[in-house]
């Protein structure tokens, strides 16, 4: 479904868009039918559309589908009602979806204009901990694990203390934990007899498992599973049952606060910015438009391209912060010109479950915060 919800939030926007411009009229009713909407948008995109043919999987867009629609729609016909563009009729639509390999944020381009296009969302990039690193410090990591990386010892005794307190569960539980799910169920057991633990699902009515010593460790649990048993089994486990475990809390917040106070350090240490912090504040060789819709308003900045954003933009600190269990590195931007200061947050997490693949660092601005400190308002 979130694929469903991001094409949907960026092609009701190009689609509105087009049909303005052609001067197509329709009501938004229409949209909220999947063969009305693909219809529409392949009539007024250029672009090869031919992926989101997914989107008549279902009969009916129903819900928040309908709203993010809604608020497309309203984003599309302000831009094109704004004074600042000047849509032509023949300019061209394109979604950029399909293209993965591009380093910019542009979402959709309507003629020689670019948008990055967000709903109800402060999330500004989903960058890997790397990218963070290279961005501040002229580093060329190619992979960085903020848990791994900054803090081994407390990244073993947080996997410990959590395959220790599964371990206390099973036994008190008939030796097995179900996670019953319509399509993906979860199972594990454990054998004393043996000191062995059993991981099991299952995904296409196919079963995957592994067996487990009963004295586990991090780099083991690691070489003997796989990101699907990894997603599905053990991290499932832990959301489960161990969410508000002290033990396991206390465990995890310690390993936050050590790797990114690690972390912070780094960063101020070996500071060498200035061209980073443009990749790192999305600022890129074109100019282009970030444009947010909210069920309450419409907000439409514009991005400065490289050569004309000026150096008055400096990185007032870095910092690490670890509200309850959660890794934080807050970066202040001050613009020297205003006095004005936006804290940009990066959340240093397991995307598909704990202990499972590489943590990002999703980039957050703060709720409240001014986007006018680095971009400029329409």
């Amino acid at each position: 479904m979130a694929d469903i919800k991001t094409h949907l939030r960026e092609l009701s926007v190009a689609t509105t868009i087009g049909l303005l411009k052609q001067g197509i009229n329709f009501d938004n009713e229409e949209l909220y039918s999947p063969i009305s909407f693909l219809r529409y948008a392949k009539r007024v995109i250029s672009s090869d559309l031919s992926s989101i043919n997914n989107l008549t999987e279902v009969p009916l867009f129903t819900g928040e589908l309908t709203q993010i629609i809604d608020n497309g729609i309203q984003l599309g016909r302000t831009i094109y009602n704004h004074s600042h563009f000047k849509i032509k009729t023949s300019d061209s639509i394109r979604w950029l979806g399909n293209d993965t390999q591009k380093d910019d944020p542009v979402d959709i381009t309507i003629g020689n204009y670019g948008f990055s296009l967000k709903e109800e969302s402060f999330i500004l990039e989903n960058m890997g901990l790397y990218k963070l690193l290279n961005c501040y410090t002229g580093s060329t990591y190619i992979r960085r694990h903020i848990f791994k990386d900054y803090a081994p010892n407390e990244y073993d005794n947080w996997f410990r203390i959590s395959w220790e307190e599964m371990i206390k569960y099973l036994s008190v539980n008939s030796n097995a934990w179900i996670f019953d799910h319509p399509t993906k169920p979860s199972k594990i057991t454990l054998s004393k007899s043996s000191n062995e633990v059993r991981l099991e699902t299952y995904k296409n009515d196919i079963l995957y498992s592994r067996i487990l010593p009963i004295n586990c460790g991090i780099i083991e649990y690691e070489n003997n599973t796989n990101s699907f048993i990894r997603e599905n089994v053990f991290s499932k486990f832990i959301k489960q049952i161990l969410d508000k475990n002290d033990c396991y809390n206390n465990a995890k917040k310690a390993c936050a606060i050590a790797a990114s106070k690690a972390l912070a350090e780094e960063l101020n240490s070996n500071l060498s910015y200035y061209a980073g912090l443009l990749r790192f504040l999305r600022i890129h060789k074109t100019e282009y438009y970030y444009a947010k819709v909210t069920n309450n308003e419409v907000s439409i900045y514009q991005v400065p391209a490289m050569n004309s954003f000026g150096k008055d933009i400096v990185i007032e600190s870095i910092i690490s912060s670890v509200p309850n269990t959660q890794a934080n590195i807050l970066t202040t931007i001050k613009n020297k010109t205003t006095g004005k200061t936006l804290t940009l947050r990066n959340e240093c997490r397991f995307s598909h479950g704990q202990f499972n693949g590489t943590p990002e660092a999703k980039m957050y601005y703060e709720r409240g915060g001014d986007l006018l400190v680095i971009y400029n308002s329409l």
